[in-house]
């Protein structure tokens, strides 16, 4: 029987894995490992497979192809898969999706479960405090900037402590100083964490700045796998390069 994965050590294995919708091959044989503290990127461009990717991850679509494992344990095979609630998924998406009629600590303090007061008071205001929002735990989602309504959502991305934090091009509707700063928060969460992140996203920079590995994407293939000094130096192709030839 498939279980939650629990050691965290183990971090995210994506194997193997083919999709479609009807005739049409979205992912074809993508294999990836994602360790603890780590952020991996698939960059490229719209159509290429990532939100797919990391549907599948989510368990937002069924496996048709492959196996998926996190945290040392498999948590999906075609025709049989871990529920997306008991994956301990952490997901952020571009459009922040607070909830507008809870403040700012209901809003973090939602996935909680089985915490007492004074323990998800604690998990609230710290993960406030790390995102930069320390004291407006009372504010409403209308009342805050773009960028600090992404901090809320961030936070409440980790405060059940996820196995995984999924990012879906979640700074592309910011303006670039605070996607920067945004980018850098991130970063500190999941290695202060020591979580795996998978983040999909378009941008060549964001890849730069955010990902430890960068899993670039072409028609459902993923063309070239490393870090960014690797991908910079020695592009595997035309398209690679042309990513990357401005400095990052």
């Amino acid at each position: 029987m498939m279980g939650v994965g629990r050691d965290a050590s183990k971090g995210l294995d994506f194997k193997g894995v083919a999709h479609s919708y009807g005739h049409q091959q979205v992912l074809s044989d993508i294999s990836f490992h994602i360790d603890p503290g780590e952020i991996l990127c698939l960059l490229g461009p719209s159509g290429c497979g990532k939100t797919t990717s990391l549907r599948l991850v989510a368990g937002l679509e069924d496996l048709q192809q492959g196996e998926i494992a996190l945290g040392g344990d498999v948590i999906a095979i075609p025709g049989e898969a871990v529920p997306t609630e008991a994956r301990g998924v952490g997901y952020v998406i571009q459009d922040f999706a607070l909830f507008p009629h809870l403040n700012v600590f209901d809003n973090v303090a939602f996935g909680l479960k089985g915490q007492s007061k004074a323990k998800a008071k604690e998990t609230v205001e710290d993960l406030l405090a790390s995102v930069g929002l320390g004291g407006r735990d009372s504010a409403y989602p209308h009342q805050l900037s773009g960028g600090e309504q992404q901090r809320v959502a961030l936070a409440r991305a980790f405060a059940p402590k996820p196995q995984i934090l999924l990012l879906d091009e979640p700074f592309s509707s910011l303006d670039v100083l605070i996607r920067k700063d945004l980018r850098l928060v991130t970063r500190d969460l999941v290695r202060s964490r020591h979580i795996p992140a998978l983040l999909v996203t378009h941008d060549p920079l964001e890849a730069a700045q955010m990902g430890d590995h960068i899993a670039v994407m072409q028609n459902g293939h993923i063309i070239q796998y490393g870090d960014l000094d690797q991908l910079k130096n020695a592009p595997a192709s035309e398209f690679v390069r042309e990513l990357f030839a401005a400095p990052a």
